[in-house]
């Protein structure tokens, strides 16, 4: 398709629920950005992802989507965004809303992907290519704006925490993707005892049991702040974050955005999909006749996680904030 950029004034994204699905498909809004400078970008995003994107300067609108809207509601937002005539629609959901609002241009919903474009980042930004757009390269990010980062000066200075600081994210949306609390026990014991690092656990309120049930096991002294940031006050934390240790999971892809080092600890999944992507990050895993499975049960007692020690994760870790002095 041959799209003239001068014709494209207003853009609409349309991206995804899940907050660290949604980093995933921000480069996207970067490279739109960066190849129709001074078009509008309005972007539409599930609830969880309303503190993504709130304050990033990009974005000229935010449309908050809750797919169990009634059908009514769905059906006056569909004619809004029709009256709002698109120049070009960019649906990273696959759904039908580009053909109801009829934009000049928009991204194929029967998109298919070559052989070697796996991660899903570059799945994302490999939807541009059939509006001309070719670039896989470009990175994650999140806007954090000054209040946010003078939220996480305080915070930390009213817990005395200096660097070097390790984050710790023991939670995950499935439990299967979820490391055993022991290895984070002992893991986040020598970190303190070895590193001297400063651990910080961080979740959300649904991990808060878990990340109590670590730090009462600890020998060691960490800080809890489960519930304390929102995503982009988490994000400028990960910042002055030495490195974050975590499993798959939307806290993974924010340490990515803000550049922070990544020891992603990984089951079922798959990390060619998910995994980080820079130059120093580590993914710890089992390669298992069954694994990656990406499945939402297990038939295997879980040995996928289970196989992994506190003495792998921690080598990794050590390196990782100490270097190879």
């Amino acid at each position: 398709m041959i799209v003239d950029k001068s014709q494209v004034k207003r853009i609409l994204v349309i991206t995804l629920s899940n907050v660290g699905d949604i980093i995933l498909t921000t480069p996207v809004i970067r490279v739109l950005a960066k190849e129709f400078p001074g078009s509008r970008i309005d972007v539409m995003v599930g609830p969880s992802g309303k503190d993504i994107f709130d304050k990033d300067p990009r974005i000229f609108k935010l449309i908050i989507y809750d797919k169990h809207l009634p059908i009514s509601d769905k059906r006056r937002l569909q004619l809004k965004l029709k009256r709002l005539k698109y120049d070009a629609v960019v649906d990273l959901r696959n759904t039908v809303l580009p053909l109801l609002i009829g934009p000049k241009y928009r991204t194929s919903p029967m998109q298919t992907f070559p052989k070697a474009v796996v991660h899903k980042k570059h799945r994302h930004l490999y939807r541009l290519y059939c509006l001309g757009i070719r670039s896989l390269n470009e990175d994650l990010y999140i806007h954090i704006p000054r209040e946010d980062e003078e939220y996480v000066d305080a915070l930390l200075k009213e817990n005395g925490i200096a660097e070097p600081i390790v984050v710790i994210n023991p939670g995950a949306k499935s439990h299967l993707k979820r490391w055993a609390i022991e290895g984070f026990v002992e893991l986040a014991d020598r970190l303190i005892n070895e590193c001297r690092a400063n651990v910080v656990f961080i979740g959300l309120n649904e991990d808060k049991d878990v990340v109590s049930s670590i730090i009462k096991k600890m020998r060691g002294e960490a800080h809890n702040f489960v519930n304390k940031t929102n995503i982009r006050q988490l994000g400028s934390l990960l910042k002055r974050t030495k490195l974050l240790i975590t499993n798959d999971s939307a806290p993974l892809h924010l340490g990515c955005a803000v550049g922070t080092r990544v020891l992603a600890i990984f089951g079922p999944t798959n990390p060619e999909k998910y995994g980080p992507m820079g130059e120093f990050d580590v993914v710890v895993n089992k390669k298992l006749f069954c694994s990656p499975c990406e499945s939402a049960e297990c038939k295997y007692d879980h040995e996928c996680m289970k196989l992994i020690s506190a003495d792998e994760a921690y080598e990794a870790a050590k390196i990782m904030v100490q270097g190879y002095g």
